[in-house]
């Protein structure tokens, strides 16, 4: 517990301490300010996604879940479209498989299934809304229609095992030879070799209208992450070998295959002019409700008083970067002042600057010299001080804080002070944390 008093204790006093610093420092950066880049040049924009493919034909889909099918990959290059960027155009590839299967009892030849790999080149027009919602919304709808180009790359059937080809029963047993067996799954046999059907003119290459929509979540301006579904209609009737063009056995009808990919894709901007951009200005505006204290150097010493240790420094005196008068020698007497500028370093001076004897030194050891009570002292700020208690004078202890002086000396010591501070965080103190804070500023105008 007291390792825990120690650290909060110490955190607290960090806290007051960072306050200081961004009050010394902070000026230095009024005239940066923020703008929006004009005209940026605005480049391809890359995402890499993965995702599901599902089939839609005479066979049944693996799954009916959109969420759910076969995996695939697409890459897709976009480039912002006019001043507004409501448009985009589309390239996307996209590497996938696709399956189906029947199942039946009554009509046994009607157990066939297929799985087919994939390849495709689009291009699409995208609108992303920007019309009705705000450029800098977090979260996009988005739509887009176009076409695509794809190939199959091999289309194959599970028609056989090791122990030799499938044999369906009414009974919804698979058999070999008599023997019962299971499907393999291997997908062995080409589609296009056994021609099973008598299609003399396979699909090799098709065309395919697309649908695309989804949500872009902006992650940062040169990142996003979408989540979108599309939708393939295609121009074929071949995918799944159950097509209006066989002349024997299976003959599909005159719909076309469509598949479908839901993906989550990474949209990186890698080379785009930034949207925004840091610059400095020569004069800072200072119109409408404008703190003048921010900018305010009473004693025109080309020092800020935010930053200024001696904000009442005469006109014309050259000055250090915390705004003092320049003092060479270190003797505590500023150069204006001082009569000697080459004190020896440790050398005890006069008002003037100058280096005291030894024989001066002893006989103002011995002056009778009046004691003067605290009620008759006043406060010499250094600097602008950082509470509202730093340019009074004959300060006297708040009524809240009376408790706090134990030993009655009407001044609050180190020892009340973190006192006080650790009842505040043992929760045995009546004070708030703007009454802690205000301890503090207190205790330091002292």
């Amino acid at each position: 517990m007291r390792l825990i008093k120690i650290t909060l204790t110490i955190l607290f006093i960090f806290i007051l301490g960072t306050q200081i610093a961004f009050a010394q420092g902070g000026y230095e950066d009024l005239l940066m300010r923020e703008v929006e880049v004009e005209n940026p040049v605005y480049m391809p924009v890359i995402g890499i996604g993965v995702g599901f493919i599902n089939y839609y034909g005479e066979l049944q889909n693996d799954t009916k879940n959109i969420l759910q099918g076969n995996p695939s990959y697409r890459i897709n290059i976009y480039q912002p479209l006019g001043k507004k960027h409501y448009w985009k155009a589309n390239l996307n590839l996209i590497l996938g498989t696709m399956s189906g299967y029947e199942r039946s009892y009554d009509d046994t030849s009607k157990n066939l299934n297929f799985i087919a790999d994939i390849f495709s080149f689009g291009l699409n027009l995208e609108y992303n809304f920007g019309q009705l919602f705000k450029k800098d919304r977090k979260l996009r709808p988005f739509f887009s229609i176009g076409a695509e180009y794809f190939t199959i790359t091999s289309n194959n059937t599970d028609i056989r095992n090791s122990l030799g080809a499938y044999q369906y029963y009414p009974d919804g047993t698979i058999r070999v030879s008599d023997q019962l067996t299971k499907r393999d799954y291997n997908y062995e046999t080409p589609i296009q070799k056994i021609n099973r059907f008598g299609n003399e003119s396979y699909d090799q290459y098709i065309y395919a209208v697309v649908a695309d929509a989804g949500i872009d979540f902006k992650i940062s301006n040169r990142v996003s992450l979408r989540i979108a579904t599309s939708l393939h209609y295609t121009f074929s009737d071949d995918l799944d070998d159950v097509s209006h063009k066989n002349t024997k056995g299976r003959i599909g009808d005159t719909k076309t295959d469509m598949f479908s990919m839901t993906y989550t894709s990474l949209n990186i901007d890698l080379f785009s002019d930034p949207k925004t951009k840091m610059i400095e200005d020569l004069f800072m505006d200072i119109t409408g409700d404008f703190d003048y204290t921010i900018i305010a150097d009473s004693d025109n010493d080309g020092v800020l008083d935010l930053a200024d240790n001696c904000f009442d420094t005469p006109s014309g005196v050259e000055v250090d970067s915390v705004g003092c008068p320049l003092d060479n020698d270190r003797d505590g007497v500023p150069d204006f002042k001082d009569k000697d500028l080459f004190t020896a370093f440790g050398a005890i001076v006069n008002e003037h600057g100058e280096e005291m004897s030894p024989e001066t030194i002893l006989a103002g050891l011995f002056q009778n010299v009046v004691a003067v009570e605290r009620t008759e002292t006043y406060m010499i700020p250094i600097g602008l001080g950082w509470s509202k208690y730093s340019q009074m004078s004959n300060i006297e202890i708040p009524e809240k804080f009376k408790k706090l002086d134990r030993d009655n000396d009407n001044y609050i010591s180190f020892d009340e002070l973190l006192k006080a501070i650790n009842s505040f965080f043992d929760m045995d103190s009546d004070f708030k944390p703007d009454d802690i804070y205000e301890l503090n500023d207190f205790f330091f105008a002292q």
